[in-house]
Parts: C-alpha cells; structure tokens; sequence
C-alpha cells in the first residue's frame, strides 16, 4: 500500500493508462460540451407555446420572462451608480437582499412605478419654473421631491439617480452649516 494512490472517487479514470484529458474525452463523447446542454427556456427564439418570437409574443411565460430581464436589468444599473461592490459570485447580485451596502434597498422598474414617475416630474418641472423667477444659483441646484402623506409626518424622498452625489453633498451642506442665515 505504501506510494500507491488510490482514486477516492472511483470515477473510471485509470491515471496509469490515459492521460485527465483522455478520461474525459473519453466520458463525454458524444456531446457537444461538458456538462448538461444549457437551458432554452430564457434563450431568444420561438416561444414554445405561441410559436411567435419570444421578443414579440405575449403570452403569459414570455411577458413575466421580459419583465424579470428588465428589472434585473434596471438593478443592475442601480447598483453600478450607486457604487455597491460586486460580488465574488454574480449570481447572488440578482437580488438587492445579498449587495453589499449600509442601507436596504428596493428596485422597482415597470408600470408600477409610472404614477411615481408623473408625480416626481410635475413637481420638477413646478421647480423648474420657480427657479426662472429666482435670482441668484437655483438652477446650480439639484433637485429632490419629499412626499408627505396624509395620516404620516414621515416623507418620502425622491430624487434623480443621475444626482446622487450632488443632493447627499447639498444635505451634508445643510446640516454642516444648520444657523448660517440667522
């Protein structure tokens, strides 16, 4: 027994007559790569209950495919400008739960966020307008939205992602500087 290695997982290769690569060329001849063939249930081509392209069908299986690849796509974008670390396995990226930030963090992308969308863009162009009446830098300014709700005195904070930086560096001024106008 001493120098002699056994296989602990009796795998069928034999090291002294074929080479790693040979064993597996070996296993797996026949197939077109290692491993199982890669799933076609997300891949582009024909939806298999419509027969339509899957880009244009609207059954129930292709219009929930569309909408999940839009949302990861948009949090995947969240998560680059608002500078999170990747992860060591992107997989566990697909979910805001598992990024690596101080703070919680939600996504919504779609329909369901269209009545937000209006609301933050009536109150901007409003702001919009006030500054061209104003004298002085309001139009240097970044702008933000606070909802506040009936039946609350906590609001809601919205602003544009592409101003990030700007709002929380003009917040950090504010408090910094919280009886400079008195």
């Amino acid at each position: 027994m001493s120098g002699q290695i056994n296989n602990p997982m009796k795998n069928g290769w034999d090291p002294e007559n074929e080479s790693w690569d040979e064993y597996k060329a070996r296993r797996f001849e026949g197939r077109a790569g290692l491993g199982q063939p890669n799933s076609q249930k997300n891949a582009r081509g024909e939806c298999p209950e419509t027969g339509e392209q899957k880009r244009k069908c609207r059954c129930r299986t292709c219009i929930n495919r569309k909408n999940r690849a839009k949302g990861r796509r948009k949090q995947n974008m969240v998560r680059k400008k608002l500078g999170i670390p990747d992860r060591k396995f992107h997989g566990a990226d697909a979910h805001e739960e598992n990024w690596r930030s101080a703070v919680r963090i939600e996504v919504k992308a779609g329909k369901q966020v269209g009545p937000i969308a209006t609301r933050f863009e009536k109150a901007e162009a409003q702001s919009w307008e006030n500054v061209k009446n104003q004298v002085g830098g309001g139009r240097s300014k970044p702008f933000m939205m606070v909802a506040m709700p009936d039946s609350t005195s906590d609001g809601i904070v919205l602003f544009r992602l592409s101003q990030l930086r700007e709002v929380i560096e003009g917040i950090m001024e504010n408090w910094a500087n919280p009886e400079e106008d008195k």
